[in-house]
């Protein structure tokens, strides 16, 4: 047994001879392993921890394909190759029912981000998160009636309403920020395109590389949203079976939302619907340049001027629409009373889709 005086984490892990003890222990193979630990104290800490890695993810526990589980395994050891666990925590693997405590302890901290969340329909909530990225993590919590604001140390801010909360590190990781909420929070981020920022509320993952935008999830309500004021978002699920790919992805991948679109993440199906905002911004820096005044202007005109004002696509058959003029002082309206104005006196209508803006009509007729 020699060769195991050199072994790593993941070694240990995947020796068929220590996984055939940790799982199906005989008294002989019981004997030699605690005669070779008792030979070799300073590797008990070690083993201990694989034990605990091959309980926690036998194949009951995890029913998925050996390959995914072996890369999600891999990702896991290669982030507790370095974790110490602390002294009162290391005992016997006889110890009784702390065991299955810690296994599970271990579970969650590690197959929490990996093939966990992938196996089925499985919700997981703030404090799930917060636990699967470790001990390092600092929180803020907004118990007070007014909106709070945390300034981050690449000087991104984040507004958390009342009753919400988020864990963050006092320090960001190399390649990526990352940020975990609970309730609702809008966060005004720092550019920097090099390292992208996380938001991870309950089963959604919202990706930036620099914006602003909201976030509302709540544990205890079934959907998740995520609303964009500036820049662009991505948008997906964990449960998306590409979503380590769209995490390491240097471009935003997955559901892409602009300015005044949403996405709503129902927790119970898995359904993420892209829509407009119930009230839409204008986001154009110069607002004050949009006066929303219109004499005799082709409605086409009116229709370009409603979608850069509000950064919404709206789609209409230009050629058609440039034939019926319009008067009209649209200032202090919302879009959607402007929208309903505009289409009554052209006689169109619109319809919402994909967070999109689609006009129909059939032109203005000659008298």
């Amino acid at each position: 047994m020699d060769r195991y005086r050199n072994f790593s984490l993941d070694e240990w892990v995947w020796d068929a001879a220590f996984r055939n003890w940790v799982l199906n222990p005989t008294r002989e193979d019981d004997e030699a392993w605690q005669n070779w630990l008792a030979a070799n104290p300073d590797k008990i800490n070690l083993v201990e921890r694989a034990r605990q890695l091959v309980s926690a993810i036998r194949p009951e526990n995890a029913p998925i394909q050996s390959q995914e589980k072996r890369i999600a395994i891999d990702d896991i050891v290669s982030r507790l190759e370095n974790r110490t666990l602390p002294e009162r925590e290391i005992r016997p693997w006889f110890a009784g029912p702390w065991t299955r405590v810690a296994a599970m302890l271990l579970l969650m901290l590690g197959l929490g981000w990996g093939f966990l969340l992938r196996s089925g329909n499985h919700q997981v909530n703030y404090e799930q998160l917060v636990a699967a990225a470790g001990d390092d993590m600092l929180e803020k919590a907004n118990n007070t009636s007014r909106p709070l604001t945390i300034s981050l140390e690449d000087g991104s801010q984040v507004t958390l309403d009342p009753g919400s909360k988020m864990g963050y590190p006092a320090h960001f990781k190399k390649g990526k920020r990352e940020v975990f909420l609970s309730g609702k929070a809008f966060f005004d981020i720092t550019k920097d395109p090099s390292r992208p920022f996380f938001v991870y509320a309950n089963e959604l993952v919202t990706k930036v590389l620099g914006t602003s935008f909201t976030v509302r999830s709540f544990t205890n309500e079934k959907e998740v949203s995520v609303a964009v004021k500036t820049g662009k978002v991505a948008v997906f699920s964990r449960e998306d079976p590409s979503a380590r790919q769209k995490q390491g992805s240097r471009e935003l991948t997955g559901v892409v939302i602009e300015p005044n679109q949403q996405i709503v993440f129902v927790r119970e199906t898995v359904k993420i619907t892209k829509s407009i905002v119930p009230q839409p911004e204008i986001v154009e820096q110069n607002a004050l340049a949009y006066h929303f005044e219109f004499d005799e202007a082709p409605v086409s005109t009116v229709f370009s001027t409603l979608q850069r004002a509000y950064g919404i696509d709206i789609i209409y058959d230009k050629n058609i629409m440039d034939d019926c003029p319009i008067t009209a002082r649209l200032t202090d309206m919302s879009l959607y009373e402007q929208l309903d104005l505009v289409c009554k006196a052209v006689g169109a209508s619109y319809e919402l889709i994909d967070g999109r803006i689609l006009i129909e009509g059939k032109g203005c007729k000659s008298n």
